[in-house]
């Protein structure tokens, strides 16, 4: 019965990540922002909609995916730590990454010109962004890969897998990507919880696409 349960975690993690990866080749024939949008929100609310059947039919149980409870004063730490080094590594080792390593960008994201839909992005969209690949990449890939390595070896697996869905981007994304989801992840082993890294990821990813914050305000570290 272990077993089976370790190659059925296996199984459903493999194809969950691999609507994450098979999507970049949907964004290579995507020649607006509305193509680019449906093909993002449609891969992801798959994945919550695979998630949600599973814990619905009880065949998994929501703290697989990391949906517990945490202390205030714990989730507040980890929150902000994970923001700041989220920040941190989104706003100057993208860039300096984008700069060092070669070009291998395959996709880009074309403009959201709609002052609408450009709202919605930001709000839905990107918590469809948080919540979708915390819930896949932090969550259930611990508990997917418990017990089969140490947890230093899960952490950089699946660092390693998060950077990868972001191919299509280029090598610096992937290696960017990649160091960003460590610390989300020793988070999920110390806490049990993905709710800090999820609204970590949305902060992260909302400076990042809103613009809201000046990019001088990182220039110090470059």
């Amino acid at each position: 019965m272990l077993q089976n349960n370790k190659d059925r975690r296996l199984v459903i993690l493999a194809v969950l990540s691999s609507i994450f990866l098979l999507n970049d080749y949907l964004f290579m024939m995507a020649r607006t922002a509305g193509a680019w949008l449906m093909i993002d929100y449609g891969s992801r609310l798959l994945a919550i909609g695979i998630v949600f059947y599973l814990v619905h039919r009880k065949i998994s149980r929501p703290s697989e995916f990391g949906l517990t409870s945490i202390s205030f004063r714990s989730g507040l730490f980890w929150m902000l730590l994970l923001t700041v080094s989220g920040l941190l590594i989104d706003q100057v080792g993208w860039r300096f990454l984008e700069q060092v390593l070669p070009n291998t960008q395959l996709t880009f994201m074309p403009k959201i010109k709609n002052p609408f839909m450009n709202f919605f992005d930001l709000t839905f969209g990107v918590a469809l962004v948080a919540v979708s690949e915390e819930l896949v990449f932090r969550g259930y890939c611990f508990s997917a890969l418990q017990g089969l390595w140490p947890r230093w070896v899960i952490v950089a697996v699946s660092a390693i897998l998060f950077g990868l869905i972001h191919w299509s981007q280029g090598l610096h994304a992937i290696v960017s990507t990649a160091l960003w989801g460590i610390l989300p992840m020793v988070a999920m082993a110390r806490t049990g919880s993905i709710f800090p890294a999820m609204i970590a990821h949305y902060v992260t990813d909302l400076v990042s696409l809103g613009g809201f914050v000046p990019e001088s305000w990182f220039s110090f570290m470059q």
